[in-house]
């Protein structure tokens, strides 16, 4: 057992001491205030943290540890690094009881031609590229090919919606914008 798991395994067994279930509030409130190892914010994100490492279950709200706490002892005058928490090691006992999660990549939905093409929005697609490319000091094709690559990374997203995204991040007033969109 790693000096970091075995950290943990201390943090938990005074925290579950009792062998009763707790709330979120209740282990923040150990940790902070009755051990008085860490703030409550760093508590709050050590709890989460230790949650997402596999230590403790979350069942609806209510935590319990997610290893065996007994003859766990620590040393009098003995207190856990905080990074150790907000930064756990990964639970090797959780891992295995994790099945393998399958990445299935998803299609890339576009809108079908003839919404694009029933878009009154679509009509100054154009004209719409070429004010912005001059407003920002750019080409047209640069606009083109940045509105281009958001539709692709945003999948949801329209044409315009992404030149509105673009016309922002330049910094350009979107009231003229959304204007020309709105007619």
């Amino acid at each position: 057992m790693s000096v970091e798991s075995e950290d943990i395994k201390r943090v938990l067994a005074i925290c579950f001491r009792m062998g009763d279930c707790q709330s979120s509030d209740d282990l923040e409130r150990v940790l902070s205030f009755d051990m008085g190892w860490m703030d409550t914010d760093t508590a709050h994100d050590a709890i989460k943290a230790l949650i997402f490492a596999g230590w403790i279950k979350d069942d609806a709200g209510i935590l319990s540890p997610n290893c065996e706490l007994k003859n766990i002892r620590a040393p009098l005058g003995w207190q856990p690094r905080p990074s150790r928490l907000t930064d756990p090691v990964v639970n090797e006992a959780f891992i295995v009881e994790q099945p393998p999660v399958a990445i299935v990549p998803q299609p890339v939905v576009k809108p079908s031609e003839d919404i694009v093409e029933g878009d009154p929005r679509a009509k100054v697609e154009k004209r719409l590229i070429r004010y912005i490319a001059r407003q920002a000091g750019i080409e047209s094709a640069e606009v083109r090919r940045r509105a281009e690559r958001k539709v692709k990374a945003l999948r949801y997203c329209t044409i315009w919606l992404a030149l509105c995204l673009i016309s922002r991040e330049q910094g350009l007033e979107m009231s003229t914008i959304i204007n020309s969109l709105a007619s």
